[in-house]
This record gives structure tokens, sequence and C-alpha cells, in this order.
């Protein structure tokens, strides 16, 4: 997962390392520590000299909680993606316009981002529309930053197109007011999800 932020960069890298071929959890961390100095040199050599590589951001080497697998992919533990890619939670298809290539249906409803993001990003799209008139078309998009909760993002971008261009400085306020509402009830929607009440497909 990439975030560029002008010229700084922000690498979220899953790494599944083959267990039988590192000898403990030291090797492990050599072979994470090699790989993210690897990505910050190939960073570095496309422009970016800022760059923060985090590599397995959910793993716990203390309690021995690392991203081992035994073939080298998620398969081992029956994710195989059987789940149609072509579902969106809006029900369009969007290839000129920015979209989601998750597929929200069948997700964890509590920690899943790609279920519970297309929702959130899809509702405050919509509320941004309704409270500033003068907006023609609303695009969210939402990065999530593993390890932390669904409701503190990494990234939160809105784009909004005007009427005639109508510049909408004064406006920014407001926009950010909408969306840090509906980061908050993120416990909400979570609720919804998993009580089914909100459409996915």
């Amino acid at each position: 997962m990439a975030v560029r932020n002008g010229r700084e960069l922000q690498l979220t890298i899953g790494c599944a390392m083959i267990g039988r071929f590192l000898a403990d959890v030291s090797a492990y961390l050599e072979e994470k520590a090699e790989l993210a100095a690897r990505v910050r040199e190939c960073a570095s050599e496309h422009g970016f000299a800022q760059c923060n590589v985090v590599v397995n951001a959910a793993d716990d080497a203390e309690s021995g909680s690392i991203y081992l697998t035994v073939p080298g992919t998620s398969a081992e533990a029956d994710d195989d993606g059987e789940v149609g890619r072509g579902n969106r939670v809006n029900e369009l298809i969007t290839p000129w316009r920015p979209m989601s290539l998750e597929a929200a249906a069948g997700k964890n409803p509590v920690s899943h981002v790609g279920k519970i993001y297309n929702v959130l990003a899809t509702r405050i799209a919509e509320a941004l529309i309704a409270a500033l008139p003068e907006v023609t078309e609303a695009y969210c998009l939402l990065v999530s930053k593993i390890g932390a909760p669904v409701s503190e993002p990494a990234l939160v971008h809105v784009k909004l197109a005007t009427l005639d261009g109508m510049p909408l400085d004064q406006r920014r306020g407001r926009a950010e007011e909408v969306a840090a509402d509906y980061l908050a009830r993120v416990p909400e929607l979570i609720g919804e999800l998993a009580a089914g009440k909100v459409e996915v497909f």
C-alpha cells in the first residue's frame, strides 16, 4: 500500500515468509530489515528520498506472532478470493473514475477495511453533495493503516467538483467537518454492517 504526500512516501508491505527457510525469529527480522532497505533504495532511485517503509505491520515479534506461511501465500488459510470483484457497494463499475477493487460482500464487518471503507467513503461523498449545494461531484478515498483502528485511516482524500468551477476555499472547513463526523460514527456503521442492515452489492 502506497500513500504519497508531496515528495514523502509511505509504503506498507505485506510479505509472507516461508517458515522452513528461516532458522528463527531473528532471521525473520533480518529478512524484514533487508527488504525494507531494498525498498527504500528503490524509492530513492525514483525520486522519493523521504520514504517510510513498514514491512508486515501486524507483527509482534516479542510474542512470536510473525507473518509466516507454509507455501508463501494466504491460500493456506482458504483466502482464495472467490467473492466476485465486480460487485461495488454503490452498484456501479466506473473504469474512468476512482473505484475500489475490493469486494465488500462476505468480508468481516468489524475489521475488514475493504468492506467498511467502501461503505464509509460512499456515505461521505453523498453527505458532501447534500451539505454543499454548489458541489456537483464528490469523491472520497480512504487508505487504511495496519494496526490502527478503522476509525483512524492513514489518509482521507476528498475531491470535489463544483458548478461552473466555483472555488471551494471557504467550504474546506465544512467538508472536513462532514468527513470527521462520519469517521467518528464508524462504530455505528460497523454495528449496521454486523446486523446486516447495509447492502453491499
